[in-house]
């Protein structure tokens, strides 16, 4: 059985509440799509902002783990 992935359309389940679960729950990708979801209605929430940023950089910490234990 595959891993189910969020419909940006379900947006009735965007919540911070909700990012914040996926996030402790290791769902990284499905925290950052509904974080971005939730900044694009509330450009001026920062707090928004900073957990878009953050999960970006973590990402990108982890691209580069992976990438520098496959090389």
């Amino acid at each position: 059985m595959g891993k189910q992935r969020l419909d940006p359309r379900d947006d009735m389940f965007f919540t911070r509440t909700m990012a914040e679960l996926l996030e402790e729950q290791g769902h990284m990708e499905d925290a950052l799509m509904i974080y971005k979801i939730l900044s694009d209605s509330d450009p001026s929430d920062a707090a928004l902002k900073e957990k878009i940023a953050g999960l970006k950089d973590l990402a990108g910490r982890r691209r580069a783990s992976v990438h520098k234990r496959r090389g």
